[in-house]
């Protein structure tokens, strides 16, 4: 008797919400344990139909930020312009804007405004 590897076979659906979880910062062994799909099938999907993070960055007009967090390139005219802010109030702002972006799906970029958060919050203990 011979003992055959039962395939598995995910739909274009499931492969299209694994694209948009990958996408938004999900890691792929997170992605491999939840849409019960191969590790290796992932990456080479993700290689071949060019739907890494850095690709996506590059397809939306974005650039990568040091750590694999995409986001607008800011302008140093941009910031040299930007009218000073209460520090309460920067805080707010990017806890507010985290929530959208994880409603939104966008983990790793709400995780990356979050430690920002986090900073601005320690530095303003320390300027007291």
């Amino acid at each position: 008797m011979e003992h055959h590897r039962l395939r598995k076979y995910r739909g274009p659906e499931t492969w299209a919400q694994v694209r948009q979880a990958y996408i938004a910062g999900e890691s792929a062994p997170s992605l491999v344990r939840r849409f019960d799909v191969g590790y290796a099938n992932l990456r080479r999907r993700a290689m071949a139909e060019g739907w890494t993070r850095k690709a996506h960055a590059a397809r939306i007009d974005l650039k990568p930020i040091r750590g694999g967090v995409e986001g607008p390139g800011p302008d140093l005219e941009d910031l040299m312009d930007a009218p000073a802010m209460d520090p309460f109030q920067a805080l707010s702002e990017a806890v507010r804007r985290a929530a959208g972006l994880l409603s939104q799906g966008r983990t790793a970029e709400a995780t990356a405004l979050l430690r920002a958060a986090t900073a601005l919050e320690k530095l303003k203990f320390v300027a007291r």
